[in-house]
């Protein structure tokens, strides 16, 4: 549902810890070309949790709290997103490479 956002190229998400719920959403997410300047994007991962909030397609509690922009998502030789090494970044922190 995030990849619908209009800045949105791509996305990955994984489940994180969360003390109420046991796990919750945190996003990864790419923009489309010219929404980046040589170093920052103008969307923020704020932009895109509003965005999710009033979508009726997802569910309330399916919502990320949390949402990365990353300059580009690890994926395998066939172009499959990395969801382990996702997790990896969401344990230890995102690679300041990536962003």
């Amino acid at each position: 549902m995030l990849v619908e956002h209009p800045d949105v190229f791509e996305a990955g998400v994984v489940a994180v810890p969360d003390s109420h719920w046991g796990e919750r959403p945190k996003a990864y997410v790419t923009v489309k070309e010219g929404k980046t300047t040589t170093t920052t994007t103008t969307l923020q991962g704020q932009d895109i949790i509003d965005w999710a909030r009033h979508q009726s397609a997802i569910s309330k509690f399916m919502v990320p709290r949390e949402v990365e922009i990353v300059k580009e998502l690890p994926k395998t030789s066939t172009g499959k997103i990395k969801k382990n090494v996702l997790r990896e970044w969401a344990k230890k922190g995102t690679p300041a490479e990536v962003l």
